[in-house]
């Protein structure tokens, strides 16, 4: 017994000493099938013992010990694992080729980008090439209808003007609700900067960017996706990822297009005749219910007959608006060796306004440089120079305004007196128009010039396995010059007596930023996965205007400033602000099913309270993926299924002045003797809106991904609102800025998409359909009259209507039946009520993308439903309320709409339009006669194009060219009476939206273009 167990021992001993020799060192190279770059950081394991593995080096390296029968496993998200026999090998070459399956599917995060498949948060995508060839001026107009819970809208149509983007609802009244936009890292300034009235537009600083250099756009929108970007983070960020080279043969391409465009809508207006028949029928119902004038018609008051043949009849549409031109070119070059890639464009845009006197213009330059100058060292660079010009006419909540001169325009006045010189409206019986628009879009001269330059310098070192730091240096440097001219004759030169007014105004912002983080990446054991990033990040930001205004000059001809007899106004000024922060994120997985995130920023402000400079953003997520449970493997329907539940805390700081919490001081003069005085209370404990975000979510694919749906439902509340309190006067001030209020806004999303067919005809498509409930929970005050039409309210949204109501028409005489609130038996401003809001009920978009042999087709529909619109232009324009002159001269306001045919007209009519009146009796500015639904389905973009075979191509030396023709804007269903739906006259205050008051409207083009490769 004692000699077999011996001997057993012995054999055991000699056996486990041949195997241990037989295990030998094996090294070898990973590089990627895509770039044939060293793949750093790839998991080479033993597949008989997963425990035993190691990680490639910087190179692509890798030594790990196995026997000649052991089977290396070779791992990287976004690649397909591959295995590979050690035999009698001992140096292994690998290539991993990307996944098909996960190819686009990575997105870039804030300070850093992750696979889809192993996201947390709410993060919509939209690639760079669903926008690039839009007739556009900026990227943000071409996000209409793209995303999920992202509202877009074009208050107005005038080339370059500014957009709104709301990313789930309205989170702030007097700080801003716009998402802060980051462009290759940097957070760049995207206010209006310019110091031009022109109504209620503004200028758009993303139309400085040219959309053709974007790669993709990352639209972060819960707490857990922008937690990152902590105290500008609480209105969702907008990240934008410009393109790169990559290794291989240089690539050129060269695009352009050309079009016309012309406006989506004319409004029917009365000719001279119609408008002079309707006066006669207001005269007549006028009498019938009792008025005496002396006169039974218009024509024995002016002298005009409605049947004279001869009648002035001046369309003004056609005086005023035009088919105008839009252009756009751009040739790129991309490429690199091994070490260093590049990507270099230039592009040219110009779009004609289709209004007179408007127009807009870019030249812009780019050159995205990376190295890899060390094994463990890469260094590059961004750089972009941007060129605008602007040419603005005066629109859009202004009196003055060339839109509602237009539409309110006197049929029987012309355009130019015999003499050549403008017709003067107030040598017209003293109708509406406050001006000729013509003269006022030809001769007043408004225009904004624009030189912008982006630009990144960074160092991204590999310490360790695993282990990166980055550093950055950028900077976004504005300067912005504005000249306006108002000429001598003018009326509103006359009507002011200064002979004429020019000014001019420059900006310079120069904002820096300077970044450094670590980026820690490691897999353990094949069940836990650890992605880490710290960094610390500092931003300053300085600002100065100069302006001038002068008044006197000689002639229209001559509109320097330099010709001026005097000048009336100059100042000069400046403002900054700072910003530090320092920041952390850990995404942790376990099995590659369970996935956890937790992000906090910590954010030092110099706009706010000394008490409160630092404020802390922190934000925690999980993710379970669901579908790659063992018991969702038996079946076939669900191939993926991830549940999502996020919740953090972000802020705002954006919207308010940059020395809100300060005490300040302005000059006074006594005597002309100079002196200071107090002009603001300071607050010490001043500081963020702060907003809370819930945010639970489902992904989901069918059929092996050929469906996929992503659905979400979020509650936002934000709290501490900037807003001004009220406070006695006896103190010297009547406001002081503090924390006060509270928004909620709650809602749900949904994208489904997918391949619908995939054989000769292809066809993809892609819905999305969004609600946002946003509620006033909080104020200081409750019911704050906002203006003539607004209130805020508690319960109740943002940008709700305050107006005069009205239950229809008296059948039997025609008049409006007002609702008199507080039954004192006059109708007037006491006597409004809250009547609906400018807030849709659902909006969101379907894209749709056909292809067969050579052709493709795209098919985009936009829509929003429910939302209210005051047509103020209407209740301004459409006033046939008159005063007496002498024996009683009647002044019309204005020409007006044919639908005012369909009005009441005999006893026992139904109708909702009143009976035509001389008097005030149907009238009311601020009423809801007025207040239109301004839902829509608009047909945004049709592009039919042919790709040539690249047999063809190749013939005449290019790599690709394709054709194409484009429809913008081609229909658009709607009920409103408008020109255009969508519309704001202010568009700078969301507690005043959807109002129009002349806004200048959106175009529809034509256009053919063509994409070239070499």
């Amino acid at each position: 017994m004692k000699l077999t167990l011996l001997t057993v021992l012995l054999g055991w001993i000699l056996l486990s000493g041949e195997i241990q020799a037989q295990d030998k060192s094996v090294t070898g190279t990973v590089i990627s099938g895509e770039d044939n770059l060293p793949m750093p950081g790839v998991n080479v394991f033993l597949k008989s013992d997963p425990n035993k593995g190691t990680i490639t080096d910087v190179d692509g390296n890798f030594s790990i010990e196995g026997n000649p029968e052991d089977i290396l496993v070779f791992s990287f998200v976004g690649f397909l694992s591959q295995e590979v026999l050690i035999g009698n090998n001992t140096s292994i070459k690998v290539v991993l080729e990307v996944d098909e399956t996960t190819l686009g599917e990575i997105l870039v995060v804030g300070y850093g980008t992750t696979n889809k498949r192993d996201l947390t948060g709410s993060v919509g995508s939209v690639k760079g090439e669903e926008i690039a060839r839009l007739p556009m001026a900026s990227l943000d107009n071409a996000l209409q209808g793209r995303a999920a819970g992202v509202f877009v809208a074009s208050p107005s149509g005038t080339p370059g003007a500014g957009i709104t983007m709301q990313i789930r609802g309205n989170t702030s009244l007097s700080a801003s609700s716009e998402p802060l936009y980051v462009i290759d890292g940097i957070p760049i300034i995207s206010e209006d900067l310019s110091g031009l009235f022109s109504g209620g537009q503004s200028t758009n600083s993303l139309a400085d960017i040219n959309p053709g250099d974007i790669e993709s756009i990352e639209i972060l929108k819960d707490a857990s996706a922008t937690a990152i970007y902590g105290s500008r983070g609480a209105n969702g960020v907008v990240l934008i990822t410009t393109k790169r080279g990559k290794t291989g043969e240089a690539k050129i391409e060269i695009n352009g297009l050309y079009g016309v465009q012309s406006i989506t809508n004319e409004i029917e207006m009365h000719s001279s005749r119609e408008y002079l028949e309707l006066m006669n029928d207001a005269i007549r119902q006028d009498i019938r219910a009792g008025e005496s004038y002396g006169y039974d018609n218009i024509t024995d008051v002016w002298g005009m007959d409605p049947a004279d043949p001869d009648l002035q009849n001046t369309h003004w549409y056609d005086a005023i608006f035009r088919n105008a031109p839009i252009q756009s070119y751009d040739i790129s070059a991309s490429g690199g060796t091994e070490n260093t890639q590049y990507y270099t464009s230039l592009a040219y845009f110009n779009q004609e306004g289709v209004q007179l006197g408007t127009g807009f213009e870019r030249i812009s330059g780019r050159v995205n440089l990376d190295t890899q100058v060390k094994s463990w060292l890469k260094v590059g660079t961004n750089l972009n120079l941007n060129r605008t010009i602007q040419d603005r006419t005066i629109n859009d909540n202004s009196l003055y305004g060339v839109v509602i001169n237009t539409i309110a325009g006197d049929p029987m006045m012309p355009v130019y007196e015999e003499d050549g010189s403008y017709a003067d409206p107030f040598s017209y019986f003293g109708w509406w128009m406050l001006d000729n628009p013509v003269l006022i879009a030809n001769e007043y001269y408004r225009f904004t010039r624009t030189v912008r330059s982006l630009g990144t310098v960074y160092g991204d070192a590999t310490l360790s396995e695993g282990l990166t730091l980055r550093g950055s240096m950028s900077i976004d440097y504005t300067n912005l010059d504005d000249e306006s001219y108002t000429p001598i004759i003018s009326r509103e030169s006359q009507n002011s007596d200064y002979n004429g007014q020019g000014t001019y105004g420059s900006t310079q912002d120069f904002t820096w930023l300077a970044e450094s983080y670590l980026t820690y990446t490691r897999d353990f054991e094949q069940r836990h996965s650890l992605t880490a990033v710290v960094g610390l990040s500092y931003q300053e930001s300085n600002r100065k205007f100069a302006d001038i205004t002068a008044q006197g000059y000689p002639n229209d001809q001559f509109t320097n400033l330099a010709v001026a007899s005097r000048v009336t106004a100059g100042s000069t000024n400046g403002t900054n602000w700072g910003l530090a922060s320092y920041f952390a994120r850990v995404n942790y997985s376990y099995l590659y099913k369970y996935l956890f995130t937790f992000t906090g920023r910590a954010d030092g402000s110099s706009r706010f309270g000394e008490n409160f400079r630092f404020g802390f953003f922190p934000s925690g997520s999980f993710a379970w993926r669901m579908g790659d449970e063992e018991f969702m493997q038996s079946q076939d329907l669900i191939s993926d299924l991830k549940l999502r539940v996020s919740y953090g805390i972000t802020g705002n700081q954006d919207g308010i002045g940059d020395f809100a919490s300060r005490g300040l001081f302005g000059v006074a003069a006594y005597r002309q003797t100079p002196g200071l005085v107090p002009t603001q209370l300071s607050n010490s404990n001043l500081s963020w809106e702060t907003t809370a975000q819930f945010d639970f979510g489902v992904d989901m694919g069918f059929w092996g991904d050929r469906i996929m749906l992503s659905a979400d439902y979020f509650i936002k509340t934000t709290d501490d609102l900037l807003l001004n309190r009220l406070i006695p006067g006896i103190a010297g001030f009547t406001t002081v800025t503090e924390n006060i209020g509270k928004i909620e806004n709650r809602g749900f999303e949904l994208t489904l998409g997918g391949v619908v067919l995939d054989g000769p005809l292809g066809w993809n498509s892609s819905f999305n359909i969004s609600q946002v409930r946003n509620k006033v929970l909080e104020l200081e005050v409750d019911d704050q009259i906002v203006n003539d039409s607004h209130i805020l309210s508690e319960g109740h949204p943002i940008g709700t209507f305050y107006l005069i109501d009205h239950e229809g028409v008296d059948p039997q005489t025609g008049n409006m039946k007002w609702v008199d609130v507080n039954d004192d038996g006059a109708i007037n401003s006491a006597d409004r009520r809250i009547v609906g809001n400018a807030q849709p009920d659902f909006f969101g978009g379907w894209n749709n993308n056909l292809s067969y042999k050579g052709f493709d087709l795209g098919l985009f529909f936009q829509f929003v439903v429910g939302n209210k619109i005051f047509n103020h232009s209407r209740a301004s324009y459409e006033n046939l309320g008159w005063s007496r002159i002498g024996t009683g001269f009647p002044l019309p306001d204005g020409n007006n709409h044919k639908l005012v045919d369909e009005r009441w007209m005999e006893p026992g009519d139904q109708a909702e339009i009143p009976r035509a009146s001389l008097s005030s009796v149907n009238w009311r500015e601020f009423s809801t006669r007025w207040l239109e639904d301004g839902s829509f389905l608009r047909l945004k973009t049709v592009t039919l194009g042919y790709n040539f075979s690249p047999e063809m191509v190749e013939k005449i030396g290019l790599s690709k060219f394709r054709v194409y023709i484009q429809g913008q804007n081609l229909l658009t269903f709607t009920g409103y009476t408008g020109l255009d739906p969508e519309v704001n006259q202010d568009s700078r205050n969301p507690q005043a939206a959807g109002a129009d008051f002349g806004t200048y409207p959106q175009t529809k083009s034509f256009s053919i273009g063509f994409n070239i490769g070499l």
